[in-house]
């Protein structure tokens, strides 16, 4: 626990923090040893003498007011820790900002950190709104703490850990903590300033988050919106967050991995791929060669990902219902939280998995158009989950038949059908509560949630997208098990609860893993590896590839069907509709009675007239579309 001297200097500094009688201590077991990572025993704060285990306050007093508001920014991997070192920047830099004193420290020898505020008696209302907020920011932020009026409790400044060490002091001073001048105002003023950084829900409508270069010239074509983000000096307020969004710009461009490497080595906006912080001194640091490259790579695949996703992503509406967009917001709440605590529900079978894959992405399209109906086809659906449209088509119907989902209009043409989840997953009307859960969320609030929201959404669609838990690779219920594995090992019924997945079931499939490397031996428990070896364990299952190619056919599928609607249109007298082809320069701009070469060319039939699918089939997947229709007004 250390030295005596300093062990009693934290408790000295505890005494004078304390808001309740007691705080709340570790028990040993009977060999003297702490194992469980609990505070189940009260002790009496008013003793001159500390426990003889570590101990945690609580963040309130008697009264549920908050006295200390405490940013808890978890790194247990090693990749967790650069990004809590990221957010603790972005933290700092705003408070500084906003002259708010604090006390950061590191919170445990395995890493971590915790900023302490000391705030002044305030409201959970308030802390709730700052924990939405923040969250929305900082990626690595445990929210829960910031506003758990009722358990919420975390160890002080220079109090030891079960695992060895204290909670060390890296900035500040503790005696800010003992003096509380943090007002409601000024947390509403944090507030405002953490919502000047939240994530934009469409990437080409996010600001950058600093001053622009403007001799930097990118040295292939970007989206005006991520040309901004390359040109952002230092990364702006925030690297990490900027990094990622040049990365989001140069796959939706098109760009190659060289392209991005060389992009790395120069872009003012790339600087999070060049340096890291260090969260000793504050300043930023030249990363190693192998380490730069490594998270060059994981940030660049998670950016294919995700345009990918976005490929099928509607429009954020403008004029938006903040009603409405609440009700999306409790629905998506009320999904999520139905996944956590009845995992038995949504994953025993591979049925389930399947249809909680596709309410997430329901879910996911409702709350990034504001909209409760969303138009999503069935190979929409099945490229951003993953999944087999066939299968998505089945699990579609299950769904509905159990009101889970609604389909509100069926698919006209070459306009998919309308779907909604239902109000199933939505929290109870607020006017049935009593008076204080009347109001409603304010819109920064609303925003707030939504974004973080999406964020947890969009990441359980990225992890279920991949290669090697497709059919022929191990399946999605091994991904579910996947899913389940964490940095801290756990034994298999653990597992099996967490995943809710029978035990005999997921002893099975984590020697599964642990064959390809995706799952780690501790003892009789697993973890996850440290490091993202799915692609590898594809390749070695032969798998690598096939959701690419699947996404390739469903788009050779959709040009083929608007091709056979257009031929159908025609048929009826009517003019159909231009094709979005490649642009060309022609010199001479010719036309038929179709219109000009971006017009669908005849469809092929056969000599009795009926329509010859195979043969339109070879033209599309050859892609001759264009060629042909050239061909046909050259003639």
């Amino acid at each position: 626990m250390g030295t005596v001297a300093d062990v009693s200097e934290a408790w000295a500094l505890t005494r004078a923090l304390v808001r309740r009688r007691y705080v709340n201590v570790m028990i040993a077991e009977a060999d003297g040893v702490v194992r469980s990572n609990s505070y189940p025993r009260k002790y009496p704060s008013s003793s001159p003498f500390f426990p003889s285990t570590p101990w945690t306050i609580d963040l309130t007093d008697e009264h549920s007011r908050f006295w200390i508001a405490v940013f808890d920014l978890d790194a247990k991997r090693t990749e967790d820790f650069e990004q809590a070192a990221e957010d603790l920047g972005v933290l700092i830099r705003t408070l500084r900002a906003q002259n708010l004193p604090h006390v950061v420290c590191r919170s445990s020898p395995t890493g971590g950190f915790h900023v302490f505020l000391a705030v002044d008696g305030v409201d959970k209302a308030v802390m709730v709104r700052l924990a939405a907020a923040a969250r929305a920011v900082l990626p690595s932020l445990d929210h829960g703490l910031l506003c758990n009026d009722r358990t919420g409790a975390v160890r002080p400044p220079g109090a030891p850990h079960a695992k060895g060490g204290a909670s060390a002091v890296m900035e500040g001073d503790t005696a800010s903590l003992t003096t509380p001048t943090i007002t409601t105002a000024d947390l509403d003023r944090l507030i405002a300033a953490f919502q000047q950084l939240r994530p934009a829900v469409n990437a080409t409508t996010q600001a950058p988050t600093g001053p622009i270069s403007p001799t930097h010239q990118a040295h292939r074509d970007l989206p005006s919106w991520g040309a901004a983000h390359m040109a952002t000096i230092g990364g702006g307020a925030d690297p990490s967050r900027t990094g990622y969004l040049c990365l989001l710009a140069a796959a939706v461009a098109g760009w190659t991995r060289n392209d991005v490497e060389h992009a790395a080595r120069t872009a003012p906006g790339m600087e999070h791929y060049r340096t890291r912080r260090n969260p000793s001194t504050g300043l930023r640091e030249p990363r190693k060669p192998q380490e730069a490259a490594a998270r060059l790579d994981r940030q660049w695949e998670k950016a294919l990902g995700r345009a990918s996703l976005y490929r099928y992503a509607p429009q954020d509406r403008t004029d938006k219902d903040l009603t409405e967009l609440a009700g999306i917001v409790d629905m998506a709440e009320g999904l999520l939280r139905a996944f956590r605590v009845s995992p038995g529900r949504w994953g025993t079978t591979e049925p389930a998995l399947h249809d909680a894959r596709v309410l997430t992405a329901l879910a996911w399209l409702a709350l990034r158009s504001g909209a409760r109906d969303t138009a999503a086809s069935l190979r929409a659906i099945a490229d951003t989950t993953g999944m087999a449209s066939t299968t998505v088509d089945r699990s579609l119907r299950r769904l509905q038949n159990a009101g889970f989902a609604l389909r509100t209009r069926e698919s006209q043409g070459l306009d998919a059908a309308f779907w909604r989840v239902t109000d199933r997953f939505s929290t109870a009307p607020r006017q049935d509560g009593p008076l204080h859960d009347v109001t409603a969320r304010p819109p920064g609030h609303l925003f707030d949630v939504r974004s973080a929201l999406l964020a947890e959404l969009e990441s359980r669609l990225d992890d279920g997208r991949h290669d090697v838990f497709t059919r022929t690779g191990l399946g999605p219920t091994a991904r579910r098990v996947y899913e389940a594995l964490s940095p801290i090992a756990r034994d298999t019924a653990e597992l099996a609860w967490t995943a809710g997945i029978p035990h005999h079931r997921v002893t099975r499939i984590i020697h599964r893993l642990h064959d390809v490397r995706l799952a780690v031996a501790s003892g009789r428990s697993w973890r996850r590896t440290a490091h993202d070896l799915r692609h590898w364990a594809a390749r070695k299952l032969g798998v690598d590839g096939i959701l690419k190619r699947r996404r390739a056919r469903h788009a050779n599928e959709r040009e083929q069907w608007a091709w056979w609607q257009n031929h159908l249109t025609r048929k009826a007298g009517r003019r159909g509709r231009e094709r979005t082809g490649p642009a060309q320069t022609l010199m001479f701009q010719l036309s038929d009675a179709h219109g000009g070469p971006e017009a669908w060319p005849t469809y092929p039939c056969h000599p009795d007239g009926t329509a010859d699918h195979h043969t339109a089939w070879e033209y599309v997947t050859a892609g001759l579309i264009q060629q042909l229709r050239d061909t046909e007004l050259a003639a």
